[in-house]
């Protein structure tokens, strides 16, 4: 089942590395680095879709 990119509020690294066709390593370093904000939830680290595109929910 294909989720629209809409109805992710929170996305895994995998999910946004497709979402910007980048790779994976290359958000691992930016989450690293301190440049993405990231929750970390048990072992499970969760990016939350508005701090990565702020303008996606305003049209």
């Amino acid at each position: 089942m294909v989720t629209r990119f809409e109805e992710l509020p929170l996305m895994t690294r995998k999910q946004l590395a497709s979402a910007t066709v980048e790779l994976v390593n290359s958000i691992r370093r930016s989450i690293s680095t301190g440049c993405m904000p990231v929750d970390k939830v048990g072992g499970r680290m969760d990016i939350l879709r508005d701090h990565v595109f702020p303008n996606i929910c305003k049209g």
